[in-house]
């Protein structure tokens, strides 16, 4: 009888147990998430609003698909996008580039603050306003350089992973990126859900001396759509409410790196295309000429800067491509100009 009544008592408290834990769990997270510093969404938006949003973003993407349900995304903000701005040479270089132009019709640029908008409807057909997304709200202003990272990355994961359930594949690519050649045939969507390049190089101070050692992708990477995409990108995003801060200041590559784990358990399988394909200012090589699909404007340090070695870079790369029209796109004799404002640095 006892024994009984001491059985019934043990079952009793490990009924309380688990909604305990779960309750704490909750608490736990909510004081995480709102202690973080990010901004939320202060004004949530009715249902009927959300839905009517989503179907405008699969409208303008519908409109942009390629055969295959795959988009190519970009976003940029008013800093990026006025005249003679960063956005300019961006759509220049698909016109300059080798079989690239066609790609502009597949283009959908998220533009985060309405001036970008406007500005964007004036030079491009396929533009979309953060405020389509109900997750997405206007912080203070900054530019895409300045912004908090962590904002940044967070409204790029929800907005991903947003394009990933309704069913598109996802070449994006940062506006900062020249399109020289046609980047597809570096992808393997049959293979990976995810290619990405990631370059490693050493920061270097005024006077030369190597600081440690940073990692970036090469501003482009395909991601496709499928189970394993859409659950990784859900981890992705569940980990900016529990762990705002973690991943702050890095790049995909960065949190692909500290995340091995979970790419194993979600089965998410990458493919890391060599940095010959996918380059970037901060290690251009004469060789990455030959091949590169696309170049980084990385290691700039502020945007005039960037924005003056893009438009040097891409008048050469012109004036290449009108003297050896006639020649292989791949020819030893491309020689352009190293960037002139935007820092080389040393390869690791």
């Amino acid at each position: 009888m006892i024994a009984s009544r001491n059985m019934r008592a043990l079952g009793f408290r490990k009924s309380l147990y688990l909604p305990l834990t779960v309750f704490f769990i909750i608490l736990i997270c909510f004081f995480l998430y709102h202690n973080s510093g990010v901004q939320v969404e202060r004004d949530v938006k009715p249902s009927s609003t959300y839905q009517s949003e989503k179907q405008e973003l699969a409208q303008v993407l519908r409109k942009a698909t390629m055969a295959d349900r795959s988009v190519i995304l970009t976003m940029v903000d008013e800093s990026w996008a006025r005249p003679g701005s960063i956005l300019e040479v961006f759509l220049q270089s698909f016109k300059s580039g080798i079989e690239t132009q066609r790609f502009l019709n597949h283009l959908v640029i998220i533009a985060m603050d309405l001036q970008a908008f406007n500005y964007c409807k004036s030079l491009h057909s396929h533009c979309i306003h953060p405020s389509t997304l109900a997750y997405v709200s206007a912080t203070k202003k900054q530019s895409i350089m300045n912004l908090d990272q962590n904002v940044f990355r967070k409204r790029r994961i929800n907005f991903l992973l947003e394009v990933l359930q309704l069913g598109y594949s996802i070449i994006f690519t940062d506006a900062d990126v020249l399109w020289l050649r046609n980047p597809f045939t570096n992808f393997s969507p049959s293979k990976h859900a995810l290619s990405i390049s990631c370059d490693y190089y050493s920061i270097v101070d005024a006077n030369g001396k190597e600081r440690g050692t940073n990692v970036e992708d090469g501003g482009i990477f395909f991601l496709k759509s499928n189970a394993f995409s859409v659950e990784f990108f859900k981890y992705l995003k569940l980990n900016t409410v529990l762990f705002p801060k973690s991943y702050a200041a890095e790049s995909l590559c960065t949190t692909l790196f500290h995340n091995g784990d979970a790419i194993e358990a979600y089965n998410f399988a990458i493919n890391y295309v060599e940095t010959a394909y996918f380059g970037g200012f901060c290690q251009l090589s004469n060789e990455m000429l030959r091949t590169a699909s696309t170049i980084h404007a990385n290691c700039c340090g502020n945007l005039t800067n960037k924005v003056h070695d893009m438009k040097n870079f891409l008048d050469d790369w012109n004036t290449v491509n009108e003297h050896h029209a006639s020649e292989d796109n791949t020819s030893h004799k491309i020689d352009l100009r190293w960037p002139e404002n935007c820092i080389r640095q040393k390869s690791t």
